[in-house]
């Protein structure tokens, strides 16, 4: 029996899930993918169409959660359409949870990629049971990034380096920006005077503000000149780098292997000297590693 045959009166459902917000222009790629499956099952009944952004990690993705009420309010009439079960949940245990209330209203998935669909009560599949199988491939990649990524992460921060967006050192800038900045907070200029005389945001002067605190709570006076010290030094190495090339290179180990201690310098060393001139002399060997 047809796909055209098995689904014979149903309103097609399309449901188009991606996990980030970045990821949006894919969407239309996916309904794109639904639809031309329709099409070439001879399906011609206009789909209704979900689509939005939801971690496929999530108990309950709020566009899935949204096409399966839309779907089992008419028990017996819609099929869900989905470019691979894995649409529904990247989590085998939440996409079982999902396809419950499916399966009791009578209401077949399908995969446009795998070419299958799932079960219902008055409808047994042959390979139904493989559903659960994409789904688990599917948690155990997820499973699998975390634990590399949490080992590698603690791994780094053996050697200093923090994830995230490395510290802007503003090398085009005559004067170092924190070290001026923390010159007018000790001579007790307001956050209006200072952030016109360096160019900077409200928002910039209270972070940097504030971070300097920290700092001298955790470490006096000696540790915000350590860090100044620091920001002078790496801003020295980037003014004598290019910005392309091995300049640029250069430039990103240093930020790299100095992140820790730019970021919590109460919790990591100060790099030294001699470390610092092995990161622009060595930089290959300082440059993230590269995972399949």
């Amino acid at each position: 029996m047809s796909f055209k045959q098995m689904l014979a009166g149903r309103e097609p459902v399309i449901a188009a899930r991606v996990s980030t917000r970045e990821q949006k222009k894919t969407l239309d790629a996916q309904v794109s993918a639904c639809e031309s499956w329709l099409k070439s099952q001879g399906i011609t009944r206009k789909p209704k169409v979900f689509k939005g952004v939801g971690s496929g990690t999530e108990p309950n993705p709020p566009v899935i959660v949204e096409a399966v009420d839309y779907c089992t309010s008419k028990p017996g009439k819609t099929f869900l359409v989905l470019r691979d079960f894995q649409r529904m949940s990247r989590n085998w245990r939440y996409g079982a949870k999902l396809m419950i209330p499916l399966y009791e209203n009578d209401i077949p998935v399908v995969s446009v990629l795998k070419n299958s669909m799932s079960s219902t009560e008055s409808s047994p599949q042959d390979d139904d049971w493989l559903i659960a199988v994409y789904m688990g491939i599917g948690a155990q990649e997820v499973d699998l990034l975390k634990k590399r990524t949490r080992s590698g992460t603690l791994a780094a921060a053996k050697l200093g380096i923090l994830p995230g967006t490395t510290l802007d050192f503003y090398e085009n800038d005559s004067l170092n920006p924190y070290r001026e900045l923390h010159r007018l907070l000790r001579a007790g200029i307001g956050q209006n005077e200072t952030a016109r005389r360096l160019n900077k945001s409200s928002s910039w002067f209270r972070k940097r503000r504030d971070f300097f605190k920290v700092i001298q709570e955790r470490g006096g006076d000696a540790l915000v000149e350590d860090w100044l010290d620091m920001t002078d030094k790496i801003r020295t190495i980037y003014q004598e780098q290019p910005k392309k090339g091995d300049g640029l290179k250069i430039r990103k180990a240093v930020a790299r292997m100095t992140s820790g201690f730019m970021k919590r310098p109460y919790d990591f060393d100060k790099p030294t000297d001699a470390q610092l001139l092995d990161y622009v002399m060595n930089f290959k060997n300082f440059a993230p590693k590269r995972t399949k």
